[in-house]
């Protein structure tokens, strides 16, 4: 850790002038520190292979959680069939909700109402081994995540520290891949002294920059992932409750090959302790629910039946400033988790916003009115196009080389195709080689997020703040909500209840980050 050095300054008048001189100066110290100068890819988007696949397993991950439960004989393995055994048709194998639960009129799977492909190739994970490394099947970590930048500006946490894990057979296969990213949030060590309560976070990641040593960030790496560091109130991030209601989420990037049409689809999903009753037995399980920021396409169209259409066109008028902004990093759109789909195309057109637009001429009035009368120079498809660029399927693939007029000045950086950082090809940086980032990740995203994260580091107060938090070695971590359900509660309930909670855990939390307004990515 950098020594914080203070300087105090004397001012001669205090020392030669009368008492009154000395008192009429106020005398405040000075800090004197070096302006923190951090390596991105050691200190906020790790993908070097001699630290990343020196860390932990996918297997210890699933174990961690597992054994957060509480529940007895639960395994690695037992939670792995059940989270892909809700993309299969029921019944399944009995281990928790499966995807046709829940149809609407015309026989269509749905999450919130949305339909949803059901069942989805990746079902047949549930008879892989995701463990044994050289398998095909085995899932191996290709990037370590910090970002500090969402934390919220009032401190309600420190951020999201994400791990990103790819199938092996992706690597050769272009077909066969398969991404999942745990996205957990860390509570702050200290939440009575707000976001200054993040500093030793903060500091951790800023640390790994100076050490050369891949193993030696490797170890730290792992520590800080499956322990924590409790003298320091830093909690693991591997921990069922931050994947939970009112924290992280499991998102997942699927295109694998099988007996169904193969779609490239983006869904997510949260960790949720599900009980029967309040006093019946609980079980640790993932959850689908809807992927936010992703209204479904259809809301942006004339053609829907769907009573949610009209609600959602007279919300987006509300968006016009939001997403207005001339900055890449910070135009966005707030959207109500009524509106949000529960699955996201990369392929089709079911998620291309502006192929619904454009069938939708009064709602393209409408914000062309409303972008006037706000003497803003866009025009009404510049907006659905900035929508459809921060939509996860938009970010992965659909805005991919969209002309520059397309967002109305700016251009789009693009991803690799599918991924923002891939398994199948690696490059040599400072002599380590690495898994290759996506040009957006390289130029555009990673750059923001190290400006955020060094202006918090350059912020540091001369005393740090101290509370009596600390001093028991953090706050007492709050475990996981139960939601109740009933036996044999449908997927969409299930994942409506979980929603629900996630929701009012949320309200009244800042939505304004360190980084920027943007909500998600």
């Amino acid at each position: 850790m950098m020594i914080r050095k203070s300087l105090a300054l004397l001012l001669a008048c205090s020392l030669f002038a009368g008492p009154a001189a000395a008192q009429a100066t106020a005398v405040q110290p000075v800090c004197i520190d070096p302006a923190a100068d951090v390596d991105p890819r050691r200190s906020l988007f790790v993908t070097e292979l001699d630290v990343v696949q020196h860390t932990f397993s996918l297997e210890e991950v699933l174990a961690k959680l597992a054994s957060d439960s509480g529940i007895a004989g639960l395994r690695p393995d037992d939670l792995w069939q059940q989270w892909w055994d809700t993309e299969n048709l029921s019944p399944g194998l009995g281990l928790g909700p499966n995807c046709d639960d829940v149809v609407h009129s015309q026989g269509n799977a749905t999450i919130n109402g949305f339909p949803i492909q059901c069942p989805r190739n990746e079902g047949a994970e549930i008879n892989v081994d995701p463990f044994t490394p050289d398998l095909p099947s085995f899932y191996e970590p290709i990037a370590l995540v910090n970002r500090f930048d969402l934390a919220p500006t009032d401190g309600a946490n420190c951020g999201e520290y994400r791990v990103i894990f790819a199938r092996h057979s992706g690597a050769t296969n272009p077909f066969q891949r398969n991404l999942v990213i745990f996205e957990a949030v860390l509570p702050n060590p200290d939440p009575s002294c707000g976001l200054e309560g993040c500093r030793m976070v903060a500091r951790f990641w800023e640390k790994l920059s100076e050490i050369d040593d891949p193993a030696r960030r490797a170890s730290l790496l792992r520590r800080f992932y499956l322990e924590g560091f409790p003298a320091r109130g830093i909690a693991a991030v591997i921990q069922a409750e931050h994947f939970g209601p009112g924290n992280g989420q499991i998102r997942t990037n699927q295109f694998t090959s099988g007996p169904g049409p193969q779609v490239w689809q983006l869904r997510e999903f949260k960790l949720a302790q599900l009980c029967e009753g309040e006093d019946g037995p609980c079980r640790l399980q993932f959850t689908p629910v809807t992927v936010k920021g992703n209204p479904f396409g259809e809301l942006f169209g004339s053609t829907s039946s769907d009573r949610r259409s009209r609600r959602f066109k007279r919300h987006y008028l509300t968006q016009v400033e939001n997403l207005s902004a001339a900055d890449l990093n910070q135009f966005f759109a707030m959207v109500p988790d009524r509106f949000n789909a529960g699955q996201s195309n990369s392929s089709g057109i079911e998620n291309d916003y502006t192929v619904h637009f454009a069938q939708s001429p009064r709602f393209e009035r409408a914000l062309k009115r409303r972008l006037r009368r706000l003497s803003i120079d866009l025009e009404p498809e510049h907006l659905v196009r900035r929508s459809l660029a921060i939509s996860c399927a938009g970010c992965h693939q659909l805005s991919n080389f969209a002309p520059e007029n397309d967002l109305g000045g700016m251009e789009w950086p693009s991803s690799l195709g599918f991924v923002h950082v891939t398994e199948a090809q690696t490059e040599t940086i400072d002599g380590g080689e690495h898994f290759v980032i996506s040009p957006a990740l390289q130029d555009v995203f990673i750059p923001h997020r190290e400006e955020v994260f060094e202006a918090y580091l350059d912020r540091g107060a001369c005393e740090e703040c101290e509370s009596l938090a600390l001093e028991s070695g953090g706050p007492p971590a709050p475990g996981m909500i139960p939601v109740t359900i009933d036996d044999g509660t449908s997927l969409d309930l299930v994942s409506e209840r979980v929603r629900a909670l996630d929701a009012e855990l949320k309200a009244g939390r800042s939505d304004e980050t360190v980084g920027g307004p943007r909500p998600v990515h």
